[in-house]
């Protein structure tokens, strides 16, 4: 299963996507049960239907779950298509620190490494502001990133997750309604798929050959 995840992050680096080994580790233990329990076999023979062809079909399926993230690009290349106000811009950075904290105290000192760029590439935006404030203007995947790494971050909290250390437990309540509200206004920024412009513009990259 070690190999075939390995091989499966090969896949999606090829199309700009990085996931850590473990959860793709989980990932296709999930899709070999599937499998064995569909077709009535073992799941050792469930496991050769994981083939180079079938790695890569899944690779294009993962990073299609998420096209809307722009998957592998670079964001600050994107259009700036949003104006995202101040104090949201303010709440987004002080959520996306909670992401990173809790991040480390569940999973590792490697996971936080996403909030982490996500609040440099925020800085580097601000920065390049160029227009009247109390509005920077951000590309749209930026937001459907962010709001995803929130949201998934409150569930965790919800799910009873580690706090870091310092961060008592009655807290626990607060943290994971605090994140909640701060993907949500997020979602309010993001425009109807109906009204967005360039359709194509975050597609997934053709199958590499």
């Amino acid at each position: 299963m070690r190999t075939t995840a390995s091989a499966l992050g090969e896949e999606l680096a090829r199309i700009g996507l990085t996931v850590p080994a473990d959860r793709l580790e989980d990932l296709l233990t999930e899709r070999v049960a599937a499998v064995a329990e569909r077709m009535h076999i073992t799941e050792r023979t469930a496991r050769q239907y994981f083939d180079h062809h079938a790695l890569r079909t899944l690779a294009r399926e993962l990073a299609l779950s998420i096209k809307d993230e722009a998957p592998g690009a670079d964001l600050l290349t994107l259009p700036r298509t949003i104006a995202m106000p101040l104090p949201t811009l303010g709440a987004t950075i002080a959520a996306l620190v909670e992401v990173a904290a809790l991040a480390r105290a569940t999973i590792g000192p490697d996971e936080p490494a996403t909030a982490m760029s996500m609040i440099s590439t925020l800085g580097v935006l601000t920065r390049e502001h160029d227009g009247d404030l109390p509005n920077v203007w951000v590309p749209e995947p930026l937001l459907v990133r962010a709001v995803r790494l929130i949201e998934n971050t409150a569930d965790l909290v919800h799910q009873g997750c580690t706090l870091p250390p310092g961060v008592a437990e009655d807290v626990r309540p607060h943290l994971q309604k605090a994140l909640s509200e701060d993907a949500d206004r997020l979602r309010t920024l993001i425009p109807a798929t109906g009204r967005r412009t360039g359709p194509g513009l975050w597609a997934v990259p053709d199958d590499p050959r």
